[in-house]
Formats: structure tokens, sequence, C-alpha cells
């Protein structure tokens, strides 16, 4: 689940909770007409004040949150082009020094000494 899905259920959840909260109490308490619609109006006005606050936080969390994937991301993406291009570069010297031969001969002639190395390591 995503950061933006948990917070927008937080949202909900808090919004749906703080409503259905108020009205039950609301509805419960015995009181006449006029105080029960002024204790309405007042807990809307609350139910928005705290939605307004919940919505803030959550957004700004998810900018932090953002701006820290994003400066992550783009450090691992620069160490993973310098690498990369270390790579390409032995690679390509690699490359070079067995078409030309180590030692300025051919692959041909390098052929027998790297297998000879090789059965002599193994031993």
């Amino acid at each position: 689940m995503t950061v933006e899905k948990k917070g927008k259920d937080l949202l909900i959840g808090a919004v749906v909770g703080t409503v259905l909260g108020a009205v039950t109490a609301l509805l419960f308490a015995p009181k006449s007409g006029r105080e029960l619609r002024a204790d309405i109006a007042e807990g809307v006005h609350n139910v928005t004040d705290k939605t307004t606050q919940v919505a803030g936080t959550v957004a700004d969390k998810s900018k932090q949150l953002a701006g820290s994937i994003s400066e992550k991301t783009q450090h691992t993406a620069q160490i993973i082009s310098k690498n990369t291009s270390e790579w390409v570069d032995k690679a390509k010297e690699t490359a070079r020094s067995w078409k030309n031969g180590r030692d300025g001969g051919t692959l041909a002639e390098e052929a027998p000494v790297a297998a000879t190395h090789e059965e002599e390591n193994n031993q």
C-alpha cells in the first residue's frame, strides 16, 4: 500500500469517525431543537477544521517523502551511471588488450599462453 493511499485512508477514517461520533452524541443528548442545531453546526465546523489540519499534515508528509525518494533515486542513478561507465571502459580496455595481444602479439598467440596459465592455477 502506498503512502498516498494510507494517508487518504487515514483522512477518510478520521472524517467518518468524527462525523459518526458527533451525530451519535447529538442525537442521544436530551436538548431542544435550537440547542441541537447549534451543536450540529459547531460539530460541522470542528470536523471541517480537523479535516483541513489532517489534509495539510498528509500533504506535507507526502511532499517530504517524495523529496526524499527523489534525492535517493538521483543519487543511486548517479552511482549506477558512474559504475557502468567504469565497467564499460574496463571492458573496452580488456577487449583491446586481447585484440592486440598483451605484448603486442596477436590473439592467436595469447590463447595458448592463457590456457597454460589456467592449467597451472588449477593444479
